[in-house]
């Protein structure tokens, strides 16, 4: 499976532009007359585009070269042409191919960032700059988006993102899902330049990764899934092998033990977690089992410490995140003692700890993340939290959680946060969005996609696409380039690369599919 490889589900079946010649984050760049809309297709919105005359046209004979460590990206932009065109670039060790890719010595252009590219077109070549890999990797999914047929339109485009983190989450505890289909939505989320990969990997429905020491959690807590399926669980071989798959394309996995509430599956299958000691059988519904961790004991927190060690050795970014929602089993003094005790053994294996909004009530390390979501209820905790130095992860419900419909109609996802048209998706800004935080305690935004409803590749995709593409303009690109009516035409023109590539999407009726 290559970069270039989406999902397996196909188009879905669905209910019933004004060019300029510069696209810039505040500067223009005049061009004469030249037509730039093959370039204002690309998904987040560039932060520069300036247009030339001419394009280059792909064929049998283009070559690329890459600087040293660029290798792993031009393999993958070879891939992504010959899918695209059928045409099978070679790599080269001449620096006069028509094809660049140019990894900036120590002390290049600052202004790129780690994750920043230019590309420059002409009439014979195309040269992408970047001072890291990721950055090249992004510019590859750009003229991903930018190729018609075998060309691409003349021009210069320079960017990098607006925040650090930039990310989806996928719950694979309500239903459980394979290892291929987890690539897959990797794939399909690092075309729009996503680089965190939050994976729910523990709930009241299922257990999904194995523990040393704790064989119940996978074998047991496993072996179901929301309408009683058999459900399934990771070994530890195959989280390695997601975890190095999303790193292949500059998604760092961030793995979730939710707790001290969501704890049903884990339960189930060690009954001592809970204070009562009884049996507690498996959770098949979609509503929350309202079990939670016996906070008095010290063999939960010796639970505690071998999931998180185990979580930790599997996915070795800088981040872990414990849960904490909906604990409503538990009083506060309980919640909030255990929130303390789990972030300290999360800090223990060398992890930055992320818990949801709620946490904020309990006394946090000064490096513990908050994650924003629930936006029906008052938060003052989360605003005080972020005064005194916690940074916040935006993903509110009403905006950013991709399981919710699109419509009433619609025949998948849940709507306790309302309907979120892909225009609400894309009509918010997550420094103004929690009124009384400042840009500073912002460290990006989330897609979380929660599978109550979600049984396959094909319905993931449906509910994410088109609002993961527009979440994800709302982390990489400025404020003053939102523009609804130009971005539905730039969603439109992403449609026949995602019939190319099999991703299963919503035709919503907002976006002009096919007029452009």
């Amino acid at each position: 499976m290559s970069a270039c490889s989406g999902g397996g589900g196909g188009t879905t079946a669905t209910p019933p532009s004004t060019s300029s010649n510069s696209v810039t984050s505040g500067t223009t760049s005049p061009v004469g007359s030249v037509d730039s809309t093959a370039l204002e297709r690309v998904v987040p919105e560039p932060s520069n585009i300036t247009a030339a005359a001419g394009t280059f046209t792909l064929t049998g004979a283009a070559a690329i070269h890459a600087s040293p460590g660029a290798e792993p990206v031009a393999a993958d932009l070879a891939a992504c042409i010959k899918q695209q065109t059928g045409l099978a670039p070679q790599s080269t060790p001449s620096i006069n191919a028509t094809i660049q890719l140019v990894l900036q010595p120590t002390g290049g252009d600052a202004s790129l960032g780690t994750e920043g590219y230019t590309l420059a077109i002409t009439p014979t070549s195309v040269t992408l700059t970047a001072a890291t890999d990721a950055g090249l990797f992004h510019g590859v999914q750009t003229i991903r988006q930018l190729l018609i047929g075998a060309k691409l339109q003349a021009g210069t485009i320079t960017d990098r993102p607006r925040f650090a983190y930039r990310g989806v989450m996928l719950d694979v505890a309500r239903h459980f899902y394979s290892v291929a289909d987890v690539k897959a939505y990797i794939d399909a989320a690092a075309l729009y330049k996503v680089n965190e990969f939050h994976l729910h990997l523990s709930d009241d429905q299922g257990w999904r990764f194995t523990v040393p020491g704790w064989p119940k959690l996978a074998t047991v807590g496993g072996a179901s899934q929301v309408g009683g399926g058999p459900g399934g669980y990771y070994t530890a071989a195959e989280l390695k092998e997601i975890v190095g798959y999303a790193a292949s394309r500059y998604l760092t996995v961030i793995p979730e033990i939710d707790m001290p509430g969501h704890v049903g599956a884990a339960v189930s299958a060690y009954p001592t977690l809970a204070c009562d000691g009884r049996h507690h059988g498996p959770v098949t519904t979609a509503s929350p089992g309202y079990d939670a961790l016996c906070t008095t004991s010290e063999s939960t927190y010796r639970f505690v410490d071998s999931a998180t060690e185990a979580a930790a050795d599997a996915t070795p970014g800088p981040y872990l995140h414990l849960g904490g929602d909906e604990a409503q089993a538990l009083d506060l003094t309980q919640y909030d003692a255990f929130i303390q005790r789990a972030q300290n053994l999360v800090a223990s294996h060398g992890r930055t700890p992320i818990a949801w909004a709620e946490a904020g009530t309990a006394p946090l390390l000064p490096q513990t993340v908050l994650e924003y979501w629930n936006t029906a209820q008052p938060q003052p905790y989360v605003t005080q939290a972020a005064d005194r130095g916690t940074k916040l992860i935006m993903a509110p419900g009403n905006h950013a959680y991709l399981d919710q419909q699109p419509t009433p109609d619609f025949p998948l996802g849940l709507h306790w946060a309302g309907y979120t048209p892909v225009s609400k998706a894309y009509d918010w800004d997550p420094v103004t969005v929690l009124p009384g935080i400042g840009p500073s305690s912002v460290l990006g935004v989330e897609a979380p996609l929660w599978s109550e409803t979600v049984k396959s590749l094909k319905d993931a995709e449906t509910l994410a696409f088109p609002r993961l593409p527009a979440i994800a303009e709302i982390g990489w690109s400025t404020p003053n380039t939102h523009n609804w009516p130009k971005f539905s035409q730039r969603l439109a023109d992403q449609g026949p690369l995602w019939d190319k590539l099999g991703i299963a999407y919503y035709k919503s009726p907002e976006v002009p599919w096919g007029q452009g």
